[in-house]
């Protein structure tokens, strides 16, 4: 039996992987995550929330498997019915792993905070993703193990089905399962995230969720989909609710957002030609403590960079002047752009502007099923009464200099009543 390693993990316990995967673990752009906190500055606002995308990582592949294993375990049939024999299982099971692991290699700095400042070539952190899973960083681990994984095939995983569509269904199995609506990369990210923030909004049953996946023949295609045993409906639902909650405490938290933007603009001027560079190796040496030392170094300066460096340094952040509500987009949806760009003519940069939006969920007609007590299938959207219920999250905020925030303040009420009476 091949020799297994164990970490201690505050979400779940033990994580086990074995030498391969140690490799993989202790390869450069994976141990560089251990520099990149999961939810960027959120620790300005929530203390407890420096964890890094490493250990996300870990508790993803760890949860990958533990889906995996639980449809093999409690379907006999699930070999016949995935159309893969005892081998293929191996395969299969370490490329959901992999693919798990190594689904987040690419990020930035803070995750996604600087997005913004990507370099041409590279629209998100998901091509980093995939070009470090394809270069020699880690493309040659991957045929040093007990099987072979393709490249093509963990990059599939890794980046899911919209960000990397694939006509194998098994593929398409794999990636819902990784990074579907109610996916391992979500519960664990939520479940971490809760834990870390303290917001218990964010906890939900995933074990019982895990304990009721299984695999069906798709009733219109027959190809092999996820479904959800009954029992598992409520778990399920909790989680959407986690997520939708988890967004509007944390994740859109006005002065986590504002953190952002003054991140993004510290960076656009700090990086040569405002972005992080495209090869691999250097962009490899960009992580958390090198910005915040520069930051840091930044901060006593008293040219544009330090006054940007300043505001991310002993609470120095915009505030919020105003809040355009849902009621307000409903009367005019262009009224944030007509506001905002009203304001950065009259204050510049002295105002900072921000819109936050989110589906309550992507769930499609179709892609996950509910597997009824007497062998019935129906649809998660009709079984479930609640989740057609949340509607979408916006977020329309206007952030101003404390030296003007009570004039932005009154030319957005100004502003946003004169457009509402139109």
């Amino acid at each position: 039996m091949a020799k297994q390693y164990e970490v201690r993990d505050p979400v779940h316990n033990f994580i086990l992987f074995d030498e391969w995967e140690k490799r993989l673990i202790n390869s450069p752009p994976v141990q560089r995550l251990k520099n990149i906190k999961q939810l960027a500055l959120t620790c300005e606002v929530y203390p407890g929330a420096t964890h890094s995308r490493f250990e996300h990582s870990l508790g993803t592949m760890e949860l990958a498997s533990q889906a995996f294993d639980t449809i093999v375990r409690k379907r006999p049939d699930a070999l016949d019915t995935l159309g893969w024999n005892t081998l293929q299982e191996e395969t299969y099971r370490k490329l959901l792993r992999i693919g798990a692991l190594l689904h987040d290699v690419g990020h930035a700095p803070f995750s996604h905070a600087p997005e913004g400042v990507m370099p041409d070539g590279h629209r998100s952190h998901e091509s980093f993703t995939e070009a470090f899973i394809r270069s020699d960083y880690i493309g040659p681990l991957l045929t040093m193990g007990p099987v072979t994984l393709r490249p093509d095939d963990v990059v599939a995983v890794a980046l899911g089905p919209e960000k990397s569509p694939q006509e194998d269904p098994l593929l398409q199995l794999l990636q819902e399962l990784v990074g579907g609506e109610l996916g391992v990369d979500r519960m664990d990210y939520l479940v971490r995230d809760a834990l870390h923030t303290g917001a218990t909004a964010g906890r939900f049953d995933y074990h019982r969720l895990l304990n009721t996946l299984t695999v069906i023949h798709h009733p219109i295609t027959d190809s092999p989909v996820l479904a959800i045993e009954a029992g598992g409906l409520h778990a399920a639902e909790a989680l959407l609710l986690a997520r939708y909650f988890m967004f509007l405490q944390v994740y859109f938290h006005d002065v986590r957002r504002v953190y952002d933007i003054h991140l993004k603009d510290f960076l656009s001027k700090l990086l040569p030609g405002g972005r992080f560079p495209a090869q691999l190796d250097q962009y490899m040496e960009y992580t958390d403590p090198k910005i915040l030392a520069s930051i840091a170094e930044a901060a006593n300066r008293g040219d544009e960079i330090g006054q940007l460096a300043s505001r991310l340094v002993g609470r120095q952040h915009y505030r919020v002047a105003y809040e355009v509500t849902a009621h307000e987009k409903a009367k005019d949806p262009d009224v944030f752009e007509k506001l905002t760009e009203q304001l950065s003519q009259r204050f510049a940069d002295l105002v900072r502007r921000d819109q936050a939006g989110k589906e309550a969920h992507a769930l499609e007609e179709g892609r996950v099923y509910i597997l009824r007590d007497d062998g019935t299938l129906r649809d998660i959207l009709q079984e479930s009464d609640l989740i057609a219920t949340l509607k979408p999250i916006w977020k329309g905020r206007v952030y101003a200099h404390q030296d003007v925030r009570s004039e932005v303040a009154e030319e957005c009420r100004r502003f946003v009543g004169q457009e509402g009476a139109v």
